[in-house]
């Protein structure tokens, strides 16, 4: 096994093992645990074994498993950056239904603050 291998070997155990703290601590959900694991889990494979994405690279009519396992990070993370944008337009709808419902009470509550003032106004003349 070569340096590169122990190493990536043990980065992938280190962030396997914090993907399944993370589910146990309650950070995250058990479904994204288990993509997280399942990706170090697979990486890890693919770092031990290359010779795994070789075979299935060629199956897919790929020349290389190099080139399957970047095709497959590309693709991961264009899916992963489209998931960050609806996370973030949904957070946007939430935040403009917060200070809309903010605004509003705001106005209502000045709107109170000056039909009571104007009833105390009436009352001292």
């Amino acid at each position: 096994m070569i340096l590169f291998q122990v190493f990536g070997l043990m980065v992938c155990s280190i962030f396997g093992v914090g993907a399944v703290l993370s589910v146990l601590r309650g950070r995250i959900g058990p479904l994204v645990g288990l993509a997280w694991l399942t990706l170090w889990v697979t990486a890890g494979i693919a770092i031990a074994r290359p010779e795994i994405t070789v075979a299935a690279a060629r199956l897919l009519g790929i020349t290389r498993g190099a080139d399957l396992v970047f095709y497959l990070a590309i693709l991961g993370m264009i899916i992963g950056f489209f998931a960050v944008y609806l996370g973030l337009r949904r957070l946007e709808g939430e935040i403009t239904s917060l200070v809309r419902n903010i605004a509003i009470q705001q106005a209502e509550s000045e709107a109170e603050n000056e039909t009571a003032e104007t009833a105390r106004e009436a009352k001292g003349s």
